[in-house]
């Protein structure tokens, strides 16, 4: 099984650049946040669990580090995303959070940007924990909520309601304003701005929503 799936991954990365690529994607991005506008400062980019695969297409090449488990199927995952151009820190649950965060704020200090979806892995769906917080409190830099929608999706009967795009699909990102979260937190200010991110999660994603449905766009 495992040699399988190791000659599948090629296949399955070329799935992920064809359904992109006859895919039509519009960037709204106001504050000039995303990859494209070229800040030199590393940015902390959040986004819902159930949108990672057409984030995984828009982010491709970029070098944007992600957090994998350190286990069987986690090696499936990160050969597949370093065939993408991402890179990935490598952590098991026996590590805890904590170390995860750390090593994914080493590589926001090297200068690369990180992607994180604050209601993962396992959800519930679309309520943010707090390790995005954690993880711009530990690091110093901003954390970006990014909203997206498609017009035609399949939904995974997953608890996530996974999204995979159809062909030829018309998909919006949004990107939203940087959120600066502060160096020291107490466990109430903590929970103060995971609400905040969840509820500018969920703007950019009414936004994206909305921007997608507008006739001629």
């Amino acid at each position: 099984m495992h040699r399988l799936i190791m000659v599948f991954i090629p296949f399955a990365v070329l799935l992920v650049r064809l359904l992109g690529l006859t895919m039509r994607i519009r960037l709204v991005d106001p504050f000039g946040a995303s990859p494209q506008a070229g800040k030199r400062i590393p940015i902390i980019y959040a986004f819902w669990h159930n949108q990672q695969l057409l984030s995984t297409f828009y982010f491709r090449g970029f070098g944007v580090r992600v957090l994998v488990s350190r286990s069987r199927d986690g090696d499936y995952i990160a050969r597949t995303l370093h065939s993408l151009g991402f890179g990935t820190v490598r952590s098991s649950t026996s590590q805890g959070k904590v170390n995860a965060l750390r090593g994914l704020a080493r590589e926001l200090k090297k200068g690369f940007n990180v992607a994180i979806t604050p209601d993962g892995p396992r959800g519930p769906v679309y309520q943010a924990q707090p390790g995005a917080v954690f993880l711009a409190a530990m690091s110093g830099y901003q954390v970006v909520p990014i909203g997206s929608a498609v017009d035609r999706v399949w939904r995974l009967r997953s608890w996530d309601g996974f999204e995979i795009p159809k062909l030829f699909s018309r998909a919006v990102f949004f990107f939203g304003e940087p959120l600066d979260i502060p160096r020291k937190l107490d466990q109430a200010q903590t929970q103060e701005w995971t609400t905040k991110l969840q509820n500018c999660l969920n703007e950019a994603q009414k936004k994206a929503v909305e921007i997608n449905q507008t006739p001629g766009v």
